[in-house]
């Protein structure tokens, strides 16, 4: 509910369309349309257009028989998701639009959204997006082949996915409580067989079929190194990388409004955010895996692939259409969670960045052929620190303890800049002292 006040407060936009009532259906199915071809978005059906909530009166059946004129009017159909939820006590209609794979007809003509509006289509530019949903219509996560067979599929983790997925909202299960025609509507099965993403999503060893489904991860913070190949599917992948980042990540001290927290050094709903964001966009054809790096400069995670036009690196820092590499992969993902609303991720990351005190992160379509994110940790923190300092600290694993005449022998200073030294890095909240006195020991944070 929180979500929706806060679309209803920022207005229209590319992925948002209020309507007061259902009367003008056609306008509608036109906005449903438009909305699939640029990578989802939300319609609310009681609101006006500056956001004021005036409520919908329903008939019975009435939202069926938006479906259903939803299905036959568009080309490829959209398969929208509705809900009726209460805004101060006045019931809104909200139609969620899943990402298409091409432009979608409505009633016969093709639209797009620029900006608020819904508009139609020129000839050429509807041929050329048509040619590419052609030439991306064999996209990897698409593909099928004899080998992947049904018995692929781990039917107890799309019983999970569903789950997790139906608190979030309605599922397209047109009603039925069956994992194998969930997978259907998600178009991740045909027949007897699944689609490479199926098994991307929900296999038992996606590995075995494609070992490039992977996350290779290094952490290397001062003289400690860490390093695991992340396998499974790709939920797991983005769980198990996200904690990974988590526990090589420091604690350091953060003053929010003159409130001390102890806090990582890098906001972990960026961390997954954009390592989400890599598994949902990689190009799979590729064999390269999925690149996490952690140093004491910060995070860097690269994936195969490009950005698809019209996205840019400074395109991400405003707000943009979603044209999501992978949209079938993309769709399961937001249900579940793992993505939040379409084109607005990477805003989210350098908000998070922001109220942290941390630099922003950096986009950037690397040489190698891939898209690469570094989130930096926060700067001005070594440049407090003294170089004697800086070296225990890179040099220490944490949750290591030091002694101060161990540590004045190893630096070569005196007992009391020794002392004055591990207090200056205890009121930055990188040490706690164990102890008093002679039983004084100082663990690394």
């Amino acid at each position: 509910m929180t979500d929706i006040r806060e679309l209803l407060e920022q207005g229209e936009s590319a992925t948002v369309e209020f309507k007061t009532s259902l009367a003008d259906n056609k306008k509608i199915v036109e906005t449903i349309a438009a909305m699939a071809t640029v990578g989802g978005g939300l319609v609310l059906v009681g609101v006006r257009d500056d956001g004021r909530v005036l409520g919908l009166r329903l008939g019975e059946g009435d939202q069926e028989r938006l479906v259903q004129r939803v299905l036959a009017h568009t080309d490829p159909k959209v398969y929208v998701d509705l809900e009726l939820i209460d805004i101060d006590s006045r019931p809104v209609l909200c139609i969620r639009v899943p990402p298409g794979d091409g432009p979608h007809l409505a009633s016969g003509r093709a639209y797009y959204r620029s900006g608020p509006a819904t508009v139609a289509m020129s000839r050429d530019e509807y041929e050329r997006r048509l040619l590419d949903r052609l030439r991306e219509s064999s996209g990897f996560e698409r593909r099928i082949d004899d080998g992947l067979r049904l018995t692929e599929i781990d039917e107890s983790e799309v019983r999970r996915f569903a789950e997790s997925a139906r608190q979030r909202g309605p599922l397209p299960t047109g009603g039925s409580q069956d994992e194998l025609e969930l997978l259907r509507r998600l178009h991740l099965v045909r027949g007897d067989l699944t689609t490479v993403g199926g098994v991307l999503l929900f296999g038992r060893y996606p590995q075995g079929p494609f070992p490039q489904s992977t996350i290779r991860a290094k952490a290397v913070r001062g003289a400690s190194v860490d390093a695991v190949a992340i396998e499974g599917s790709l939920f797991q992948q983005i769980d198990r990388a996200a904690d990974f980042v988590a526990r090589n990540l420091r604690i350091r001290p953060v003053l929010t409004e003159l409130v001390r927290q102890d806090l990582p050094e890098l906001p972990l709903s960026a961390v997954r955010e954009v390592i989400a964001n890599a598994v949902a966009h990689r190009d799979y054809r590729s064999t390269a895996p999925i690149q996490l790096r952690l140093d004491d400069r910060g995070l860097s995670v690269w994936n195969p692939g490009h950005f698809p036009p019209p996205i840019t690196p400074a395109l991400l820092r405003q707000d943009h259409p979603s044209v999501p590499t992978n949209p079938l992969v993309a769709r399961v993902l937001y249900l579940a969670g793992y993505i939040e609303q379409w084109g607005t991720g990477t805003q989210r990351v350098i908000q998070a960045m922001r109220d942290q005190g941390n630099p922003e992160p950096l986009f950037e379509e690397a040489k190698e052929s891939g898209i690469r994110v570094i989130l930096p940790l926060p700067r001005g923190l070594t440049d407090r620190l003294s170089l004697r300092q800086q070296k225990l600290l890179g040099e220490t694993k944490p949750g290591s303890e030091v002694r101060t005449a161990e540590y004045a022998r190893q630096a070569g200073v005196a007992h009391r800049t020794a002392l004055q030294d591990l207090r200056g890095l205890e009121d930055l909240g990188l040490v706690t002292r164990l102890g008093r006195g002679k039983a004084c020991r100082w663990m690394i944070l």
